[in-house]
């Protein structure tokens, strides 16, 4: 298989290897964080269910202790998202530890806005950066995220990190949301020219909160005729051979109408926010606990820690490929190399592997 770079190859493929473990052995233990290490953010995106500005981050000496746990425990890889991670002063320090000590592989979403002031101590620890582009219209995108020139600012940063970093692979994201029908042909153009391919998140419209509510919002989905059509316009480039990562499955997920799916994703992977709470997806009004209140071995002991695998599979509300396509594989673990599925680099056609990631 051939995706993205070498080292991306041997992590990719060390990441499936225990996603089938772990759907073979059945004994509930995820493998991967997911971790917002920060909820600060500079922008003003409309979609976003994530920015807190009033949060106060977890001290970098407590992730220290908690990552060293997550080794013990045998979790091999952590996605660093926000926020904006880079927001964090310490996120070098941090990302450091958690691949040199902990040994794990650390994937990272941002909006791009940092890339060359932070990048020098942040990047030689990552395997995967992704960074987010919404629009390849300058004023556009910079509309859309509410500061203005970022978008001169990430794609300068994606053009330094190609130059400087080749073996770090880095992509581009989009959040499918109102108004991205016109775009999209410039971004897959834009994405071919850097030589990163890009991602397309069909956004999700609500976090899960108490009884039934919701956590955090957003009016920015598009209707689901005009989701439809833009996910058949996207499955059809990406058949077409454009630089599109997604899984032709995830684009006619919602080209179909959007049936459901039964949700695994807390089977692969634990959830933990920026203040330390290890979430409940299902009402993150009630946390099941916190990293730096109880060791990570208890927190995995609890019973709503357990449960939440089971209860997770009657929820389809989160639209990200991470929940749609990772349930899909966890039921049918041969998609995973199936034809049409993720491509994260100039691979031959039936090259495919699933993709881990998380809006920003």
């Amino acid at each position: 298989m051939t995706l993205g770079t070498p080292a991306l190859e041997q992590t990719l493929g060390k990441l499936l290897g225990r996603a089938v473990a772990a759907r073979l052995a059945a004994d509930g233990r995820p493998f991967v964080i997911a971790h917002f290490v920060t909820h600060h953010c500079p922008c003003e995106c409309a979609s976003c269910l994530w920015k807190h500005n009033d949060w106060r981050d977890v001290p970098l000496a407590e992730l220290v202790r908690f990552y060293d746990q997550a080794r013990e425990q045998g979790f091999v890889a952590a996605a660093f998202t926000g926020g904006e991670p880079f927001l964090r002063r310490d996120l070098g320090a941090l990302a450091a530890h958690v691949k040199d000590k902990a040994g794990m592989a650390i994937l990272c979403f941002t909006t791009g806005m940092y890339l060359a002031e932070r990048g020098a101590e942040v990047l030689p620890h990552l395997d995967m950066l992704s960074v987010s582009i919404d629009s390849a219209d300058p004023a556009r995108h910079d509309a859309i995220r509410g500061v203005p020139g970022l978008f001169e600012r990430a794609v300068a940063g994606v053009r330094a990190v190609r130059r400087d970093y080749p073996g770090l692979h880095v992509q581009l994201n989009c959040c499918v949301q109102k108004g991205i029908g016109p775009e999209i042909a410039p971004l897959v153009a834009l994405a071919a020219e850097l030589d990163a391919p890009i991602s397309f998140d069909v956004i999700t419209e609500a976090r899960n909160g108490d009884s039934g509510g919701a956590f955090t919002s957003t009016d920015m989905g598009l209707p689901p005729d005009e989701l439809a059509a833009v996910c058949r316009e996207l499955r059809a480039r990406k058949s077409a051979g454009e630089p599109i990562v997604n899984s032709e499955r995830y684009f006619d997920y919602f080209a179909a109408g959007q049936a459901g799916y039964a949700c695994h994703f807390p089977k692969l992977a634990m959830s933990v926010d920026g203040r330390g709470n290890v979430e409940d997806c299902l009402d993150l009004t009630r946390p099941i606990a916190n990293i730096r209140e109880m060791p990570l071995a208890d927190i995995m002991a609890l019973p709503r820690f357990r449960a939440l695998r089971a209860d997770a599979e009657r929820c389809h509300s989160c639209s990200s490929p991470t929940m749609v396509d990772l349930s899909m594989v966890w039921e049918n673990p041969a998609l995973a190399l199936a034809p049409g599925g993720l491509q994260l680099g100039r691979a031959p056609a039936g090259d495919r592997l699933v993709q881990l990631r998380n809006c920003n």
